[in-house]
């Protein structure tokens, strides 16, 4: 089984205490290892930059995001193919937002079945099966 992880995990794992941080860390360290088939794509790396750079921590955004790259290498791209999937979301979901549809679309084009995610709206998207990361890393 390969999931994708989603912009929330890296960032709880990155950061300061958070009830998700430890199972966040558990599920990357799984990843690093190998022990989980994991990818993410372009559009969490530029969601990562996109907050650290919106606080004013270029430091934090640079090391995240190359740390980020460095893990999933290579990352999933946002092609022509993964966008031509929006429209058909967006009606289909009007409760999710464009950067968790963009995570939709490439989970569809990839064949990817399985979204690590604490954000419930992806519960909603038919196919597509979100694993909360407190349960996933093993955590009651």
């Amino acid at each position: 089984m390969t999931v994708f992880i989603d912009t929330a995990v890296i960032m709880c794992a990155a950061g300061s205490s958070h009830p998700l941080r430890d199972p966040s860390r558990r599920i990357l360290t799984m990843v690093e290892s190998g022990d989980l088939l994991a990818v993410t794509s372009t559009e969490v790396v530029l969601e990562i930059a996109h907050r650290f750079l919106s606080i004013g921590r270029r430091d934090i955004a640079e090391q995240l995001t190359a740390d980020t790259l460095d893990l999933f290498a290579p990352v999933l791209p946002i092609t022509h193919a993964v966008v031509r999937r929006l429209p058909g979301l967006i009606a289909r979901y009007p409760g999710l937002a464009a950067r968790d549809l963009i995570h939709v679309a490439t989970c569809q084009h990839e064949g990817v079945t399985d979204i690590v995610s604490p954000d419930r709206g992806f519960d909603m998207v038919a196919g597509l099966r979100r694993l909360d990361p407190t349960e996933f890393a093993g955590d009651d």
